[in-house]
């Protein structure tokens, strides 16, 4: 398709780039969107193949939008793919510590870290966007309905029948059966394997997952949850509250516990607060003037931010908070209120509902922060992981049974910044507590406040407190790309308004 030249704009980043809604030559840009990428899949009038100079960018904590684009690949045959910027971190290492961009004498220009946007580290390591982008490329997906399980193979050239395929059954973390299946399928093709799996009783969870190996290694893995029937959960009596000390102590003024004494030792440092600030990533650039103290007119001061508590009684053995965040000078945020029900045997029912105000920004995440005794390092989890993940960038994080450390969950990025969080968390053993959710919530355990996250440029900045850091959240925004690349598509932007999370917190078994 003929255009005049002239108007052809090559600009890499979705900040740098004017508006193109109704921009005929939108064909000709880097970092075009979905919609834009159906469009010229879909345009009769245009004859030859297409293929992205750049979709995605790997900067830093990310790149979170590699799976749709590539699924948009998958889907219609005129795109041939597309490249991701780009394979390395750039950096030279002194005592230790990556350098980059105005970190040398005699520098006359310089892009600070914007040579840090490697698809891996310096050294060539993995982090969790290359595993992302490895689920998003493998040669296999599989989809099940309860019955069938469908295996398509993405291959051009090779027939499954050179692979071996095997699936497995998990329940609560342990595999409960397992098979392995002779497939003949040939290149982008799907074999239908009938396979009917009842309702599973369990404790946490059940799913099936299914592997294709080739010359021994695993070259995919995909992961489906199954039909489960969780047993019902009996309310313990209430117990008695009193406002004097006891095991557990709670603050009417800050409207959260400030001491939790299990099996004779303390389970926080300091009281739970709502938050809703994370340490922005690379790619969180374009919102932290909307987020941070950056200037006195735009930001909510989300790292400069307070909780009012207005109200905190007890009704009917129940106690109710109502309160609100705010940035400092700001407006409230988040307007909510939080019940907490006891029960004899120590268990801690909350719930938090609010709602967001109307003209705010979107949000880096919502919920709450607890510190921790540095003794509460280690935890086990059900829910995604081994590798971080987020709800844009989780393909490479199935569901399961997981034991970690804080210090395990740290990501040394080159500059610091957002890392650790792990989603539809059900269960989390941490220190002498255990904190359980049908909802489901997300979590992050580190060694770092969000504050000295926030503050570091380089990762010998970088400052432990001495204690461990907990959220418990609602929702976290997602990754995306945006440090050059497209801007984080709106279904991954934590705009919600009402919110709603129900969790418990016992003393662990």
């Amino acid at each position: 398709k003929q255009r005049d030249p002239s108007r052809l704009v090559h600009c890499e980043g979705a900040s740098k780039r004017p508006d193109d809604v109704n921009d005929p030559d939108v064909y000709s840009r880097m970092y075009i969107d979905f919609d834009k990428v159906i469009a010229t899949a879909t345009d009769p009038e245009l004859k030859m193949p297409c293929m992205l100079a750049e979709y995605s960018h790997a900067m830093g904590n990310g790149p979170g939008d590699v799976w749709e684009y590539n699924m948009l690949f998958d889907k219609y045959p005129k795109y041939a793919g597309g490249f991701i910027w780009e394979w390395a971190d750039h950096v030279v290492t002194v005592d230790g510590v990556q350098k980059y961009g105005g970190d040398f004498e005699g520098e006359l220009t310089h892009d600070k870290n914007f040579c840090c946007d490697g698809l891996v580290f310096a050294d060539r390591s993995f982090k969790a966007g290359t595993l992302e982008v490895k689920a998003a490329y493998q040669p296999m997906f599989t989809e099940f309905d309860g019955t069938c399980l469908k295996i398509r193979n993405r291959y051009d050239f090779t027939n499954l029948s050179a692979c071996e395929f095997f699936y497995t059954v998990e329940v609560d973390g342990k595999v409960t059966k397992t098979e392995r299946v002779a497939l003949d399928v040939v290149p982008h093709q799907t074999a239908e394997l009938p396979l009917f799996i009842a309702p599973i009783a369990c404790s946490l969870g059940a799913t099936l997952n299914c592997y294709l190996k080739k010359d021994g290694e695993t070259v995919a893995a995909t992961q489906h949850k199954l039909e489960t029937a969780l047993p019902e959960v009996a309310q313990k009596p209430l117990a008695t509250l009193t406002e004097e000390k006891h095991t557990y102590v709670f603050s009417k003024h800050y409207g959260a516990f400030e001491s939790m004494v299990v099996n004779g030792a303390e389970q926080i440092a300091k009281h739970a607060r709502i938050s809703a600030f994370r340490a922005p990533t690379d790619n969180d650039h374009g919102s932290t003037v909307y987020w941070a103290f950056i200037n006195i007119w735009q930001g909510e001061n989300l790292d400069r931010d307070f909780n009012k508590i207005y109200d905190c009684r007890i009704e009917n053995g129940v106690i109710v908070v109502e309160g609100s965040l705010a940035g400092v000078s700001r407006l409230p945020l988040f307007r909510f209120t939080k019940t907490l029900r006891i029960d004899t045997e120590g268990k801690v029912e909350v719930t938090l509902t609010g709602k967001v105000r109307e003209d705010a920004h979107r949000l880096p995440r919502l919920g709450f922060e607890l510190t921790l005794p540095a003794e509460s390092n280690a935890f086990r989890y059900y829910g995604r992981g081994p590798i971080e993940n987020y709800c844009d960038m989780h393909h490479a994080a199935p569901y399961g049974v997981y034991e970690s450390t804080a210090a395990a969950e740290y990501v040394p990025y080159v500059r610091p910044q957002e890392h650790g969080n792990h989603m539809d968390v059900t269960l989390l053993e941490i220190g002498d507590l255990c904190f359980e959710s049908r909802q489901g919530f997300e979590c992050c355990v580190s060694e770092y406040s969000t504050a000295a996250l926030y503050k570091a440029e380089h990762t010998d900045e970088l400052k432990k407190d001495g204690f461990v850091h907990l959220r418990i959240d609602y929702k976290s925004s997602g990754i995306g790309s945006n440090s050059c690349g497209p801007r984080l598509q709106d279904k991954y932007k934590l705009y919600d308004k009402d919110v709603a999370l129900t969790f418990s917190v016992r003393p662990k078994n």
